[in-house]
């Protein structure tokens, strides 16, 4: 018996009845019919067989609706249903009319095909297409046929909707289950839907024709539901959706768009363990659930960044990664949208680069990129489907950028290559051309997208993300450690900002003297290496005096440019035609059009190497042409020894030249001395400071243009005039040979070079007074800038609106022709609207939008206008007016907008030829901007001169074989400014006093800052200034070498004593009778008899054989007498007064000559706080040791008066030596003189 039908006019919840499940099985179906395939289907399908349908007419609607789908668990009924025996327990049954069936049938508007797997128990299954079936078909809905992990499914492979047999039981058994399935409860909440709704239903149903592969990975219909939400989801994030919501993405030129595929979820755990757990839940509790599926599948949809790894699959901490690409697999590639393949294209060999991806308006930050912008910056982070995104408008870009190279990351710009207009026309051009057809069509109908350039610190060019005047270095560092006695390295050093690259090529000393000077004359903000390529030591080394902020780039083995590839690139990056190529230089190496710098380097392969390296790296960063063709390149010597005053990386940073020990410039001598006005003029004057005049006539100029700076205050006023507001002409010279100069900037510069021309020539006509010629000179050398200015003036007009550069009428043909056909087109347009008056009999007028040619030539009317043409269509109105789109003008209009873009594009070759013909006069532009940076710093110096306050003075300087140094009331140049009391101190080294001060005194005396200060005046005098003294006479020193503070190098696995011996050991070998040499407390780091054994022996070497003016501050008061006979060493120390009522150390601060009575050392402790019994206790230890010390040397003295000191003895052992032949005296005449005359007055005072 059929079950009865439902009354029409009772509601969905009172369709709910029980039934038993006798009364059900009290009838036997009769045989069903086959169903037979739509003949309107897609894609051919094969026959099904016959199955037995139950003959109750039931709505397909109803019986496939996604609540049963969602709850059903038919294959559970069905494997346990020959053991179950019939119940009549109730059952909640949802039964509908025939009048329902009908009427729900015509609410369904469209049907989507549906696919009927059919599976026999060994056969596999087919698949069959059904368009709207006559009969009804049941299927079972359970989620377990499409979820492999469903362990109700056994050995089943394939979706399954019912088991055909011939077996009459077996047909009981399948009617049983398939009229089952149409009595499980329906939430009374989704009982009633409307026709749209069904229609998503029925997707829940859809198998793909590729059913064997497609839900291998879905959990059956809960994935579809899913992939209706998530297109419901992408169109209210439509402003971020990359596929093709946004304009400026992806061309559209009809409605439809391309859709995203649906996400592959995977059922959770435990859906299926219960067999039917899941049978009864309500809609709200399945919604939830789903949600909870797809958030943890969108919390990790990359797999491969859970453990990232490089393209060579080497994981990070692993010898050999390399932190710049990612490894993606495969697999991954199949499931990405096109969005995601150009994403990850670029992605993969930047994975250490912050990428800003252009979208639009907006630059956009994505995946592990997005995440670093959340957490650095707190910027906020969305979901674009299943990429984490963060986006900041496109204005902002330099901004943001700014702020990650600040905390230390590279940042990479990834721009449109093409309006959205441009891809439409590709897009419609490549369906045109059939054989050009692209492989990946998806990626097509995407806007393409080009890295245009990776921005690090050390390789900025952009004005905006300047944020530095000085310099910001990149070097490329190369290391030979073939020869064991020292390394070879070749240094390639590129100041981005204007495009300078120094090249440079030493063999170095163990203690890397050469390597430090040059990094701390540098200070640079990027390094790069090559994996393996350094040593030990010199890693150490790096890492110890390399700013914190400073980027490590390492190179493999296969990156970068050898010898061989860098000749090569060389030559086919200067030869701009064939005979340039074919001129060989005579080394038949290089060409004739590369830099002469260049070839006088090329015979060293380890500084060609390292600029192979420099270019291959910039080539990555795409700014390789733009540089590399300004052509400025120099050879760079770190230490110009001969040249100048040579300040190697110790005294550097021991005298705090450029910074202090903090790291910061605060009291260091560049803060205290620079004081230029142009940005060019101070990365000068660093270089000024960091190596000084040596030679008497250039420092006697340099004093002479000083004075007569300071003597004429009103050339002064009319140099600042001049300087001030200037740009940094050096660097934008540089940016516009790169084509990457703003309008605005170039008219700022042609303005500047105008004013700086006529500075310098009236700076000229008042410096012809001067009694110095120096100054007179200098601006003499600046070229006339006029003739150069007027070439490109001549050239270009400023548009007022568009603030563009546009060639003068006449002088660029394809411009004019380009504006003769705009020109053309408008009065064209403009003549159709006169027409249009006419015939309406009213007046109209043209509308354009405010921006861009998007919305242009629209006919605006009366908002009562009537009368209007039937094809005109309506865009928009306002309260006074309305506006029409013509359509027979879009024809004419769109080649408008067509000319109009040629005509940007010829604005934009004719900019590039502006500024090319700019560039091609850069040297003279550069001279001039080098003269005034010399002037500026020749003002610092005045300027400084004068600050440092009364007494002053300009210092003597006297030529000579040896140097020598006077100063009266010396004081030290920071200090002084910061104490009104500062002590100041009378120097004298050399000329008719000892060579060697032995300076001996307490701690907190003064004696460091005594030595520092004598330094600090020697650097002060020969850079040409006034020095804080009241006289100064000297000799020039050719160099200082200093060994100060105690102070041990972890990075280098040095213990304190080994740094002593180290720097003592280079200025054992570099001192001359011309050097300065300033040694602090040396020997303290070992045993007492130890340190003074080596103390005495370096000091001894020093005063006798190498002679330099020397500082020797000690504590081993014995050293006083063992040199007292010495006649080049002189006992001075830091005086002192001792309250013996109050117990009180006074520290006078007063070099003077003699021996000091102590060294005070407990003392000293109670001015630090040491509590006072300790100090007590440290008292009586001191006094009783010191006494058994002196009762020792008294009675050694006894026994040795008969016997010469072990120093003395060590000086008739070389007379001796020399005597015999076996020593040769020293090569310089004034060590020869000064030798001999100190062994025969030693020898005299012992005959004595």
């Amino acid at each position: 018996m059929a079950p009865p039908r439902v009354p029409e006019k009772q509601k969905s919840n009172e369709n709910m009845k029980q039934k038993s499940l006798m009364n059900f099985f009290g009838s036997k179906p009769p045989e069903g019919k086959l169903a037979k395939p739509a003949e309107g289907a897609n894609k051919p399908t094969q026959a099904v067989q016959a199955a037995h349908i139950p003959q109750p007419k039931i709505a397909p609607s109803r019986v496939t609706s996604s609540s049963m789908a969602r709850s059903s668990r038919s294959s559970d009924v069905e494997s346990s249903v020959k053991d179950t025996p019939p119940t009549s327990d109730p059952i909640d049954v949802d039964m509908l009319s025939d009048d329902e069936v009908k009427s729900s049938t015509k609410k369904t508007t469209t049907r989507h095909k549906r696919k009927i797997v059919i599976e026999d128990s060994d056969d596999d299954g087919e698949t069959t297409s059904v368009n709207k079936p006559t009969k009804s078909v049941y299927r079972t809905s359970s989620p377990e046929y499409y979820d492999k992990s469903s362990p109700s499914r056994g050995q089943t492979k394939k979706p399954r909707v019912s088991v055909l047999s011939s077996d009459e039981d077996e047909d009981n058994v399948s009617a049983f289950s398939s009229r089952l399935s149409r009595f499980k409860k329906s939430p009374a909440k989704r009982s009633r839907k409307s026709g749209s709704s069904s229609v998503a239903d029925d997707d829940e149903f859809i198998v793909a024709d590729d059913s064997d592969e497609e839900p291998r990975g879905r959990s059956s219909s809960r994935a579809s539901s899913r992939s209706n939400a998530s297109r419901h989801s992408s169109r209210r994030s439509s402003d971020y959706d990359e596929e093709g919501d946004d304009d400026d993405d992806e061309p559209k030129p009809k409605k439809s768009s391309a859709k995203r595929p649906s996400l592959k979820k995977v059922a959770p755990e435990g859906s299926s363990a219960g067999g039917g757990s899941s049978l009864f839940l309500t809609a709200a509790e399945q919604r939830t659930q789903e949600k909870k599926i797809e958030k943890k599948a969108a919390e990790d949809p990359f797999s491969f960044l859970t453990n990232p790894k490089d393209k060579d699959g080497v994981s990070p901490g692993q010898p050999g990664y390399d932190p710049r690409t990612l490894l993606i697999p495969k697999k991954a590639w199949v499931d990405f949208t096109p969005f995601e393949k150009q994403f990850w294209e670029i992605k993969q060999n930047h994975f250490d680069t912050i990428l800003f991806f252009q979208k639009g308006k907006f630059l956009e930050l994505y995946e592990d990129d997005a995440r670093i912008g959340h957490r650095e910056f707190d910027l906020k982070l969305t979901y674009r489907v299943k990429m984490s995104m963060v986006g900041v408008p496109e204005s902002s870009f330099n901004f943001w950028a700014a702020k990650f190279l600040g905390k230390g990351y590279k940042v990479g710009r990834v721009d449109q290559s093409e309006t959205a207009l441009g891809a439409e026309m590709r897009v419609a051009k490549s369906k045109g051309s059939k054989g050009n057809a692209s492989e990946d069509k998806g990626r097509d109908k995407i806007v393409r997208r080009e890295l245009k350039k990776v921005y690090t610190n050390g390789t900025l060019v952009d004005e905006e993300l300047l944020t530095d005047e000085q310099a910001g270095h990149c070097i490329s560092i190369r290391e030979d450690v073939s020869d064991k006695q020292g390394s070879n390295f070749g240094i390639c050093v590129l100041d981005s900002a204007t495009s300078q690259f120094n090249l440079s090529s030493f063999d170095d000393d163990v203690c890397l003297t050469k390597v430090e000077t040059m990094i701390r004359q540098l200070r640079p903000k990027e390094v790069i290496f090559t994996k393996g390529n350094l040593s030990v030591p010199t890693t150490r080394l790096l890492k110890a005096i390399l700013p914190s902020a400073c980027l490590w780039t390492s190179l493999r083995d296969v990156e970068g440019f050898s010898y061989e590839q860098t000749i090569k690139e060389l030559n086919e990056m200067f030869s701009s035609s064939a005979d340039e190529e074919a001129a060989m230089d005579e080394d038949g190496v290089l060409n004739a059009a590369v830099p002469q710098s260049i070839k006088d380097m090329a015979g060293c392969k380890s500084a060609m190497e390292a600029l192979g390296a420099m270019a291959w790296y910039l080539r990555q960063l795409n700014i390789d042409k733009d540089l590399l063709s300004m052509k400025n390149f120099n050879v760079y010597d770190p230490m110009k020894r001969g040249q100048s005053l040579v300040l190697d990386g110790q005294t550097l940073a021991h005298i705090e030249v450029l910074q202090n020990n903090e790291g910061s410039d605060e009291g260091s001598l560049l803060k205290l001395l620079s004081r230029c006005i142009t940005p060019f003029g101070k990365r000068l004057f660093r270089i000024w400071l960091c190596v000084p005049l040596r030679d008497v006539t250039d420092i006697n100029n340099r004093l002479d243009a000083v004075q007569e700076l300071i003597d004429h205050a009103t050339f002064e006023d009319a140099f600042t005039n001049l300087a001030k507001g200037l740009p940094d002409l050096e660097r934008i010279v540089s940016r516009i040979h790169a084509n990457n100069c703003k309008v605005k900037d170039f008219i700022k510069v042609l303005a500047a070079f105008k004013k700086l021309n006529e500075g310098l020539a009236s700076l000229a006509e008042n410096s012809e007074s001067f009694e110095s010629k120096t100054i007179l000179g200098l601006l003499r050398s600046a070229p006339d800038l006029t003739p150069h200015l007027k070439n490109v003036k001549s050239r270009y007009t400023v548009d007022k609106d568009t603030d563009e550069l546009l060639p003068v009428d006449g002088k660029d043909e394809v411009y004019d022709e380009v504006m003769a056909e705009i020109a053309e087109l408008e009065k064209e347009l403009d003549g159709q609207l006169r027409k249009f008056e006419k015939k309406l009999g009213c007046s109209l007028s043209w509308w354009h939008s405010g921006t861009g040619n998007k919305e242009i030539y629209l006919v605006q009317t009366k908002p009562d206008q009537k009368n209007i043409p039937d094809d005109w269509v309506k865009n928009s109105a306002i309260k006074a007016a309305k506006r029409w789109v013509v359509p027979s003008l879009q024809a004419t209009i769109r080649t408008l907008k067509e000319a109009r873009e040629n005509r940007n594009t010829a604005i934009k070759e004719f900019k590039g030829r502006l500024y090319a013909e700019f560039d091609a006069d850069r040297g003279v532009w550069l001279r001039a901007v080098r003269v005034l940076a010399e002037l500026d710093c020749l003002f610092s110096l005045a300027k400084s001169s004068v600050a440092i306050g009364e007494p002053s003075c300009r210092p003597e300087f006297v030529d000579g074989d040896a140097a020598f140094i006077e100063f009266e009331e010396l004081r030290h140049p920071t200090l002084a400014n910061l104490r009104e009391s500062f002590i100041p101190n009378d120097i004298k080294l050399g000329g008719d006093v000892g060579r060697v001060a032995l300076l001996t005194g307490p701690n907190m005396g003064g004696k460091s800052t005594a030595m520092r200060m004598t330094a600090a005046g020697v650097i002060m005098a020969q850079v040409g200034m006034l020095v804080p003294a009241k006289s100064a006479r000297l000799c020039p020193v050719d160099a200082i070498l200093t060994r100060m503070g105690a102070y041990d190098n972890m990075f280098s696995n040095a213990s304190t004593f080994k740094v002593e011996l180290d720097e003592c050991c280079k200025i054992l070998r570099d001192a001359t009778p011309k050097s300065m040499v300033i040694l602090d407390e040396l020997g303290r780091g070992t045993s007492t008899y130890d340190g003074m054994a080596i103390a005495g022996a370096v000091l001894h070497e020093l005063a006798t054989h190498t002679l330099p003016l020397a500082f020797f501050a000690t504590h081993y008061g014995s050293l006083t007498d063992d040199f007292a006979y010495h006649p080049n060493i002189r006992n001075m120390h830091m005086s002192t007064h001792l309250d013996d009522e109050k117990q009180e150390l006074v520290f006078l601060y007063k070099l003077v000559d003699g021996v000091a009575a102590s060294s005070f050392g407990t003392h000293v402790a109670s001015l630090a706080g040491v509590p006072s019994d300790v100090v007590s206790r440290a008292e009586v230890i001191s006094g009783d040791f010191a006494k058994q010390f002196k009762a020792r040397i008294d009675g050694k003295k006894k026994i040795l008066a008969s016997k010469l000191p072990l120093v003395a003895q060590a000086d008739f052992k070389y007379l001796l030596a020399l005597a015999a032949g076996e020593l040769k005296l020293p090569e310089d005449p004034y060590k020869q003189q000064q030798l001999l005359k100190g062994l025969k007055a030693t020898v005299k005072s012992y005959l004595q």
